[in-house]
Order: C-alpha cells, then structure tokens, then sequence
C-alpha cells in the first residue's frame, strides 16, 4: 500500500494541472480551426481575384486600317468578320483605298493608324526618308501582277507589246513590274505608250479601246479576264517578281502603340487558322468585303500565301526597286536606305517570334 501510494501520489500531486488539459486542447483546436478558415478565405478571394482579371475583358482601343479591297488582304477581312479583332480588345475601323500607296499616304500622314501596302510604295517612301515601319508581310503572291492585252489590238505574244498603249496606276508595284517585264523581253520602255490610270479606271480604259494592255492587280484583272474572254491574253512571268502585301504603320505610332500592334497580330493569327481551315468560306467572305463574286477571281486564289512573317526576301526585293527607283531619277542625290531601320519587329516577335527571319533583327 505504501508503494501504491507512493506510485499514485505523483499522479494526485499534479491532478489540479491536467484537469486543464481539456481546457488547453480545446482553445488550440480553435486557433487551428480559425487559421485553416481564414487559409480557406485567403485563397478563395486570391482565386476568385484570379479568375476576375481572366474574364475581365480588353479595354477596347479603336484602330483604323486603311484597307486596299483585293484578295490579299483576305486575313484582314476575316479578323474582323469572324470577331478576332474585338476578342484581342480593338475597335477596327476600316478605311477603303483603291491601292497600297494611297493607304500608306493615309497612315504617313496620320489619317490611318495601320494600312496595307506592296513593296513598292514602301519602298519609295524609304528612299523619301519617310518615318514608316513596316509591321508584317500578311501575303505573298506569286503573280502578284498581271498584264492583260487584247488580242484583237494584235496582241498575240509579249513581243506583240512593242509600240501600244499599256494603262497603269503609277507609283504601284505594276509599274515596277512592267520595267522589269518589258527589260527582261529586251523592249526599250521608250517604245511603248505608258498612260496612267486611277486603279478603279483601269478596267473601262481597255475595255473601251482606251489602250491596248493594262498592267494591273486583282480583283481588276479578274474582271478583265471575265469581260473579255476570250480576247483576253494573259502576260506574266513569276520568276521576275514575287510580292508582298505588308502592313505598315508609322515609327511614332509603334512606340507609342505596341500593345495595339500586338493585338492587331494576334487577331490576324487567328485569320490565318480560319483561313488554312475554312477555304470556302474564307473565299466567301472575302469576296464580299471585296465587292465580287468568288468565283471571278478562283483562277487566281492558288497564287496567294497567307502567312506573317518578315523574312529575308522582303529586305532584297525593297532594296531592289530602292535601286530601280534612284537610277531612274538622273541626278538624284537621293542614297539607297538601310531597310533595317524601317522594320518594326517588336509586334511579331512577341506573338510568333519564329517568323521574324531577318539578319540583323534578331536581337
């Protein structure tokens, strides 16, 4: 008994301590209990802030494009049927020119924040040390340029172009073509008439007998071919040119805006899915943006590339009619520009960095 007692004394010397024990569990359950809840509440309100910024939509930045309506631009017109432009928070108000160069003249001078041009006007614009930044080629075309002559003007093959009248639209990437085309058949440009045109004249000058051949784009040389039928002769040679259909801006507007270039991208990324997806419909859909029937102009559809990219080619091809341009002007003081410095890459790289392939703009 001694020994019992003196085993459960220790026991009945502390039991005034470990009637709290319950006391003591209990009160830290509940700071346990209280930190897991307000655990609990910080994440959900993190989550639930989380989820906010994902479904918050894009402020909405209004854009004007200066738009040229021919097949080329097929990825702009879909951008903006299909919605793209305003998923990527940008208000795109379309701006109608008959050609590049009057697009671009458009942005240049503030009118237009983007527009669509040729090689051509940009880089006669270059070599005018105007402030212009090229953003992305959207389009290469293989017979970018046709000449369409009637063969009733006896017109029968292209050495028959020797002394008749060709119609074009100067300043346009059919005058650089028709150069290189009548150099390459060794005519003098001197031995024919060259008459200039406003593109949207171009179709009744040969059509009334005005001259014997136009040297024009598409959607004009689709309605030629359609009018004329068979009295239509069909001149071109891709292995003399190979266009681009470009977007440009101006230098202040992509420092300024970068983020609405980005977006512009984006959306013309998604144009081309569509595109590569949905042929017919992409077909459809550019034909009415363009104002003409689809298949007017099917015959020439297989000679356009849809695809951003700013490559190599595109630096070479300025800065061959850059050379055609100042050679023609006797004289000039005017000196062949660094093409380098009017390519913006900053837009592409950050939505499709592989497709900027430009030596000396990779950094």
């Amino acid at each position: 008994m001694k020994n019992e007692k003196a085993i459960c004394s220790p026991l009945a010397a502390n039991e005034s301590n470990y009637s709290k024990v319950p006391e003591y569990a209990q009160s830290k359950r509940l700071t346990i209990a209280r930190t897991v809840l307000l655990l609990i509440a910080v994440i959900a309100f993190t989550s639930e802030a989380g989820c906010s910024r994902k479904e918050e939509p894009k402020r909405s930045e209004k854009i004007t494009i200066a738009v040229t309506p021919w097949p080329a631009s097929t990825p702009i017109f879909i951008a903006r049927e299909n919605g793209y432009f305003r998923e990527e928070g940008l208000d795109a108000e379309f701006q109608s020119h008959e050609s590049g160069h009057l697009g671009l003249a458009s942005a240049l001078s503030g009118e237009a924040d983007l527009a669509e041009a040729a090689d051509t006007p940009i880089a006669r614009a270059a070599v005018n040390a105007k402030p212009l930044a090229v953003i992305a080629t959207i389009a290469e075309i293989d017979r970018l340029i046709l000449i369409i002559a009637r063969r009733d003007r006896g017109i029968e093959a292209p050495r028959d172009l020797k002394g008749k009248r060709i119609g074009l639209t100067s300043g346009t990437g059919a005058e650089y073509f028709l150069h290189t085309y009548l150099a390459a058949l060794y005519i003098n440009p001197r031995d024919i008439r060259m008459i200039t045109y406003a593109p949207d004249r171009i179709v009744d000058a040969l059509l009334k007998g005005k001259v014997d051949a136009v040297c024009t784009w598409s959607p004009y040389t689709a309605r030629l071919r359609d009018r004329l039928g068979a009295r239509a002769l069909v001149l071109s040679d891709p292995g003399i040119y190979r266009g681009t259909w470009n977007v440009v801006s101006t230098q202040d507007y992509v420092k300024k805006k970068p983020e609405c270039v980005a977006r512009f991208l984006r959306a013309l990324l998604k144009a081309n899915r569509f595109i590569e997806k949905h042929p017919d419909e992409t077909q459809a859909i550019s034909a009415k943006y363009i104002g003409m029937e689809s298949h007017l102009y099917a015959k020439e559809w297989k000679n356009y590339r849809f695809a951003l990219m700013l490559d190599q080619t595109l630096i070479l091809n300025l800065e061959d009619q850059a050379r055609w341009m100042i050679k023609r002007e006797a004289g000039s003081a005017r000196k062949m520009p660094n093409f380098l410095d009017y390519i913006y890459i900053d837009g592409l790289k950050s939505v499709q960095p592989a497709a900027v392939t430009i030596p000396g703009k990779q950094e």
